[in-house]
């Protein structure tokens, strides 16, 4: 059994991340998205409600998710097409994560970390051992067993391919005959949990027991020792009694399960002690048998816990994003020296605020740098930013909120955006800024994308120019895609007049009167960032007196 829903041949192990991920979540704001997706979204009447607790765990798998690129467009599309199926079944996708969920708490409570320590096998009685081997046994045939009533109940609306050869693939690894023999055999073994009600196969009738008689073959070796035990046969009976006790003692249970043993014998202490032993190794010989199929699902529900989880998340998002109003869409891979979007917000803005904002439109072809200047609080950042976290969803298969967004492929994502000054620096902010410069030359690869955000103004504005200049010019000599926002304006009209008709210019609109648009249009940069707007808005023009 295999999942597949997140890769089309393979499961989530061993999937390289972004370099610097934290930077990204911090320059990006993804930790509002993050939060926002841990929490349950419901519709009533055009709201959206959040639930009261959140789910840390939907959390923490959309951030190894999402900073986990695709490296081909079959990939990006495959995966968009399970969401858009998950999307689309509601009642699917919270029974699925719910039970996959539910699956893994109760293999918590029978102890899953302890079973996977490394010798852990001697810390518990060997008795004790087998019965929680059975009880997980049981847990993932029931398991199992809702799990295909849930896929043949909704596999008609299945259009994926990743959904329908999940679901292909559960109903043919646990198909009919596989279910009954399983289940035949844990009726056969149950008997080794008695007591526990929630593992016990009793019938309905409060008159009703099961009964194991199983039939063993040995060769006696000298000293009337047994030798190579071999289990013939093991079936289940069924007797009505009176009443049934919760629990039998040990001399009952031996009467139960070896039925043609004689009365005498069972009060032999010795013999009791061997009959007890000689029961425990062949419920361990009757478990080992299906060890293959246990570690399969262990395997399988790990997976499915993690990567439905995924989908859970994404559909949190959704259900918040259209209460919202937020235009959403599927983005198309294009050529990596072309960008095209319209409609394009600042989604983790967004989800943040849970607002809308300010859309923007840019079709940019065969040019691998864009340079955005203008009007100071004119929303420049905010729209690297939109252009930043569209770039991580579509690469990890997710929408865009965008009414359409084009890109390329991009697995090497740097962001460069300016950070505050704080206790933790060791040097001036242009050393920090050059030296995470120079970490990420280090990391740079096929197909990078550098986002500089007002980089390298910490120094004079002709310093800073002449930096900006070298590097950037490098970078793009070098095939990396470089998208940057700048107050250096020098360096601008310089990249402006020796290189225009490779370069994209937008600017941050403003109007007549000083009002911010927060609107980037096509521009030659200007020669100001019109920072005495804001100095007029705080100290308004005082009258001028006689």
């Amino acid at each position: 059994m295999k999942v597949h829903l997140l890769y089309a041949d393979r499961e989530w192990k061993g999937v390289r991340s972004y370099y610097d991920i934290e930077s990204i979540v911090s320059d990006l704001g993804l930790t509002a998205l993050f939060r926002a997706a841990s929490r349950d979204q419901e519709k009533k009447k055009g709201a959206v409600l959040k639930a009261a607790a959140a789910d840390e765990h939907l959390s923490e798998v959309l951030k190894k998710v999402m900073l986990a690129p695709l490296h081909t467009p079959e990939e990006i599309y495959y995966r968009q097409a399970v969401l858009q199926d998950f999307i689309r079944d509601e009642t699917f996708t919270k029974q699925l994560y719910e039970l996959s969920a539910d699956m893994m708490v109760r293999w918590e409570r029978l102890g899953k970390r302890e079973m996977e320590k490394p010798g852990g096998a001697g810390v518990r009685e060997r008795g004790m051992q087998l019965i929680t081997q059975v009880k997980l046994l049981h847990l993932f045939v029931n398991v199992l067993t809702a799990l295909k009533a849930l896929c043949l109940d909704h596999r008609t609306r299945f259009q994926s391919e990743g959904l329908n050869r999940f679901a292909d693939g559960l109903l043919e690894a646990f198909s009919e005959e596989q279910e009954e023999k399983l289940r035949t055999v844990l009726e056969d073994i149950t008997f080794f949990c008695d007591g526990e009600e929630e593992y016990s196969l009793m019938g309905s009738g409060t008159n009703e027991v099961h009964q194991t008689r199983m039939v063993l073959s040995c060769q006696v070796e000298n000293g009337l020792k047994l030798g190579q035990l071999t289990l013939d046969s093991m079936e289940t009976l069924h007797k009505k009694f009176r009443k049934v006790r919760a629990k039998m003692t040990l001399s009952e249970k031996m009467k139960v399960t070896f039925a043609a043993a004689p009365t005498t014998i069972l009060k032999n202490v010795d013999l009791l002690e061997d009959l007890s032993r000689l029961e425990t190794r062949v419920v361990e010989y009757v478990l080992h048998c299906f060890q293959p199929f246990m570690n399969q699902c262990r395997q399988f529900f790990e997976q499915l816990y993690f990567q439905s989880a995924f989908y859970r998340a994404c559909y949190n998002l959704y259900v918040r994003s259209s209460g919202a109003k937020l235009s959403l869409c599927y983005p198309k891979v294009c050529e990596t020296d072309c960008l095209h979007f319209e409609n394009l917000t600042e989604y983790s803005m967004a989800t943040y605020r849970n607002m809308v904002p300010v859309g923007n439109d840019g079709d940019i072809r065969n040019k691998m740098l864009l340079i955005v200047t203008g009007a100071n609080q004119g929303g420049k950042s905010t729209f690297l930013r939109s252009l930043g976290v569209a770039q991580i969803m579509m690469q990890c298969g997710m929408f865009v909120s965008a009414n359409c967004f084009e890109s390329g492929i991009f697995p090497h994502f740097f962001p460069h955006f300016t950070r505050r000054e704080d206790s933790a620096m060791n040097s001036g902010r242009l050393d920090e800024e050059l030296g995470r410069i120079d970490r990420i030359i280090a990391h740079l690869g096929k197909d990078s994308i550098v986002l500089l955000n007002e980089s390298f103004a910490t120094t004079t504005e002709e310093e800073g120019s002449d930096i900006a200049y070298d590097i950037i010019r490098a970078l793009t000599e070098a095939g990396v895609k470089v998208l940057t926002v700048t107050h250096l304006l020098s360096f601008a009209r310089r990249v402006y007049e020796e290189n225009r008709s490779e370069v994209e210019f937008l600017c941050a609109e403003r109007t007549e009167d000083g009002r911010r648009t927060y609107k980037m249009i096509q521009s030659a940069p200007e020669l100001t960032s019109f920072g005495l707007d804001l100095y007029d808005q705080i100290i308004p023009a005082q009258p001028v007196s006689d």
